[in-house]
């Protein structure tokens, strides 16, 4: 896991996120709580520091975690495990947004509201994305999300060098509908069954 950025506001909505997926292969835990904890800040760093702990792990750059589907902008970020895999999806246009917890086949909606900024990630860059955008009591615009992923890529080697931002400020009459509707669309090309709709 590492950061997606959402805003929703009345008559703008923004997302960011980095494109990077570390793969833990055998006895990781160490290793995890280091990086994840922010103690590990480069690439290089990681790949020592997992020769020294005896982790085997796989670096890639390439997973877009933010995208459009439509007019909703669409964040989301992934725990697989041996054991069980977990999805944090958010869901916002200006005015509304969702937010919801995919577990197996099943996606619900655990939060929704009309303006706010979510951070999904690690402790780590969650702490650091909120003393950024969230403390400074201002909304947040491209140009200050920009400079947070740029920070926060020379913090830890969690997130990667390259990142996406996107932004609508398409306002709807009934923006709640217009994302209940591409989270059913999603539901039904994935086979999840959805609750907390209502």
């Amino acid at each position: 896991m590492s950061l997606v950025v959402a805003f929703a506001g009345k008559k703008r909505a923004m997302i960011g996120g980095d494109r990077r997926s570390i793969a833990f292969f055998g006895k990781a835990e160490a290793l995890e709580e280091e990086l994840y904890s922010g103690k590990i800040k480069t690439d290089d760093e990681l790949l020592k520091r997992a020769d020294e702990l005896g982790s085997r792990i796989q670096i890639s750059n390439g997973r877009e975690k933010v995208w459009k589907r439509g007019e909703v902008l669409v964040g989301e970020v992934t725990e697989i495990s041996v054991e069980s895999q977990r999805r944090r999806r958010i869901y916002l246009v200006p005015g509304c947004y969702l937010l919801v917890e995919i577990s197996g086949n099943k996606a619900e909606v655990s939060k929704r509201g009309k303006s706010t900024l979510i951070i999904l990630g690690n402790k780590f860059t969650r702490d650091l994305a909120y003393r950024r955008l969230g403390a400074t009591g201002k909304a947040p615009d491209l140009s200050s999300m920009n400079s947070l992923f740029e920070e926060v890529r020379r913090a830890t080697a969690t997130v990667s060098p390259n990142y996406t931002t996107l932004h609508s400020e398409k306002v709807h009459s009934n923006p709640e509908a217009i994302l209940i509707r591409a989270l059913r669309e999603d539901c039904e090309e994935k086979g999840w069954e959805s609750s907390g709709l209502a």
